[in-house]
């Protein structure tokens, strides 16, 4: 009797098969998703205008220097990203391109819309104080052009416009010291128009003092002369004593006013030794020019005048003569490097 045998079944083919994808979308969808051509488009675009932005900002002035700002802003623009991808890799969810590219984009609009405005605002700031250094410098040079020698006539026509360039805190700055130097000009202008009205650019014309009897007429340019300078000087010294007062009204930061007047507490002592100095030398000029005078009314009999020089018949009347001219210089040198400097340091030393 024929025994039938049931087949015998191993113990792997009683094992259930392992489940095989039913469709080729659930294997897509077990792999991480790339970032689409968008998010990376617009990565892309944000980083690239922040690069742009923070090299136009700076203003550099040669390729070197862009190509230098260029690498040292694409350093610091990394950064942020960096850490922020850094951080949030810590969980598994977040390492995927996609949302790694998510982050980097994230990172970089929260530097474009919180971080860049406060970094524009220090460019700016930074670009209106070297605007406002390059105007105060050519305001001082022009005064300085202007002034002259301690008796030069500034042209008529000249004249500070104290419209400032800068913008904002060192905008009025700059107007505040361009309305000084104004100022000063004025003054200066003043004072030797009038010098020339009562005739000491004359003074020692050599057809005049031939025919000025006595020397009469001499005496009297130079009486006016020095009645004129206590009025300017003390003109000159407020524009020192009212930079506090000018401070004060200035529209700008109450830390920034305080700076200025720590500035004018150190500098004005010796803007004040400075400008005292040099009308202490304008009295002894004409003083000088008294004693000359004196010396020619003397000695009468032993000078005349041939064109336009005086000519001495004694050589010690010559040598005397001489060694009050070159008095003279030797103050009107030191009233040039004293007086024209006419900016007080204040304004100048401060726009850092």
């Amino acid at each position: 009797m024929n025994d039938q045998q049931e087949p015998a079944f191993s113990q792997r083919e009683t094992q259930p098969a392992a489940a095989a994808p039913s469709h080729p979308q659930d294997a897509d969808a077990a792999r991480p998703r790339r970032p689409g051509w968008l998010l990376k488009t617009a990565t892309c675009l944000v980083y690239a205008a922040m690069l742009a932005w923070s090299v136009h900002s700076a203003r550099p002035s040669s390729l070197p220097d862009i190509a230098a700002l260029a690498v040292a802003s694409a350093a610091g623009l990394a950064v942020v990203p960096l850490v922020a991808l850094a951080f949030l890799s810590l969980w598994k969810r977040f390492r995927t391109p996609r949302n790694r590219l998510r982050i980097a984009l994230a990172a970089g609009l929260f530097l474009m819309f919180a971080v860049a405005p406060e970094i524009a605002r220090r460019n700016d700031e930074k670009i209106q104080r070297d605007v406002a250094n390059a105007e105060i410098r050519k305001t001082a040079d022009a005064l300085r052009l202007m002034l002259g020698g301690a008796h030069a006539t500034p042209d008529a026509a000249s004249s500070i416009d104290p419209t400032p360039k800068a913008t904002g805190p060192y905008g009025e700055m700059e107007r505040a010291l361009k309305t000084v130097a104004r100022e000063r000009l004025a003054q200066h202008k003043a004072y030797v128009q009038e010098l020339k009205e009562i005739g000491l650019p004359r003074l020692f014309d050599a057809h005049r003092l031939a025919r000025d009897a006595g020397l009469i007429e001499s005496r009297l340019i130079l009486e006016q002369a020095e009645r004129l300078v206590p009025t300017y000087r003390k003109q000159s010294m407020q524009v020192l004593t009212q930079m506090p007062a000018r401070i004060r009204a200035l529209p700008i930061d109450e830390q920034e006013k305080a700076n200025l007047l720590d500035s004018l507490a150190a500098s004005n002592a010796a803007g004040s030794a400075n400008l005292t100095r040099v009308w202490d030398l304008e009295g002894q000029i004409l003083r000088e020019f008294g004693q000359m005078i004196t010396l020619l009314d003397d000695n009468r009999q032993f000078w005349y005048a041939d064109h336009d020089e005086l000519m001495f018949g004694r050589d010690d009347d010559l040598r005397r003569f001489r060694q009050h001219q070159d008095a003279v210089s030797r103050m009107v040198g030191e009233q040039d490097q004293l007086g024209r400097q006419p900016l007080p340091g204040v304004l100048r030393s401060s726009l850092r």
